[in-house]
C-alpha cells in the first residue's frame, strides 16, 4: 500500500514543473486579488491627506497675500498720513510764525506806549504803600507785575530797598530799570518779626528765613531763652548765607 502512495507521489520533472507553476500562477492571483481588494482605501486615503495638505497650502498663500495687502496698505496709509502731517506741519510753522510776529509786535508796541507815557507818571510811587492799580501807573507793569509785587511786599513786611523788586516774580532788570526814577520807598511803615514772640509760622513766612532757620530760633527760645540782638541770631541760625537785609525786618 504504502509503495503505491509513494509511487502516486512521485512526479516526473515535467510533472514538477508544471505544480510549480500552477502554485506560482495561484499565488500570483492570490496577492493580486490582495492587492486590488485593498488599493481603493489607500489611494483615497493618500487623496484624502493631499486634499488636506493643499487645503493648508492654499489657506497659508491666501494669509500671506491678505498680509501684503495689509502691510501695502498700511504703508500707503502711513505715507499718506506722513504727507498730511508734513503739510500740516508746514502750515502751522507758517501759522506759528506769523503769530509769534505779531505777538512781538503785539508785546513790543505795548512797551512802546508805556515808555512814551513816562509824562503821565506825576509824581513817583510809593511801592510800599501803593496798590495795584497805583503800581499799574508805572511805564511797563501791567496788572501780572503790579500783582506779583503786593504779593512779595506782604511776604516781606514791605521793601526796605528798591533793587528788592528784582526778587519779585518774573521782574527782571529791564523793567526794574524802567521804573526806577519812578518809584521811591516809605520804610518807616516795615512789619518786623517778633523773633522772641511769634509763633512757627509766622516767621517761617518771611521770605529770608528758611524752615531750618525757625527751628533753630524756636527750640533756642524753649531751651535757652530770648534772642536778643543780630550777632546772637546769627550764632543762633548758624548759616553762612544769611541775607543781611534780614536784619532790618527783626525786632528783639
Amino acid at each position: 500500500m504504502f509503495e503505491n502512495i509513494k509511487d502516486a507521489m512521485t512526479f516526473t520533472k515535467g510533472e514538477r514543473t508544471a505544480i510549480i507553476t500552477l502554485a506560482a500562477v495561484i499565488l500570483l492571483i492570490i496577492a493580486a486579488n490582495f492587492f486590488v481588494a485593498n488599493r481603493p482605501a489607500n489611494v483615497k486615503e493618500n487623496l484624502h491627506n493631499l486634499d488636506s495638505i493643499m487645503a493648508l497650502h492654499e489657506t497659508a498663500v491666501e494669509e500671506y497675500y491678505n498680509r501684503q495687502k495689509t502691510k501695502d496698505n498700511g504703508q500707503q496709509a502711513l505715507s499718506t498720513k506722513d504727507k498730511v502731517i508734513e503739510s500740516t506741519s508746514r502750515k502751522d510753522y507758517k501759522s506759528s510764525k506769523n503769530t509769534k510776529n505779531n505777538f512781538h509786535k503785539k508785546v513790543q508796541q505795548p512797551q512802546a506806549n508805556s515808555l512814551s507815557s513816562k509824562a503821565l507818571v506825576q509824581k513817583p510811587v510809593n511801592i510800599n504803600s501803593s496798590d495795584t492799580t497805583e503800581l499799574k501807573s508805572l511805564p511797563g507793569i501791567g496788572p501780572f507785575f503790579a500783582k506779583n509785587i503786593v504779593a512779595y511786599r506782604e511776604k516781606l513786611g514791605g521793601f526796605i530797598d528798591k533793587k528788592q523788586l528784582l526778587e519779585v516774580y518774573r521782574l527782571d532788570s529791564s523793567i526794574f530799570e524802567i521804573i526806577m526814577p519812578y518809584i521811591n520807598i516809605d520804610s518807616v511803615s516795615i512789619r518786623k518779626i517778633r523773633i522772641n514772640h511769634d509763633d512757627f509760622k509766622t516767621i517761617l513766612r518771611h521770605p529770608y528765613i528758611e524752615y531750618e532757620d525757625v527751628k533753630k530760633i524756636v527750640n533756642y527760645r524753649e531751651t535757652k531763652g530770648m534772642i536778643t540782638n543780630w550777632e546772637q541770631y546769627k550764632k543762633v541760625v548758624t548759616r553762612d548765607d544769611i541775607e543781611e537785609r534780614l536784619r532790618m525786618y527783626l525786632e528783639f
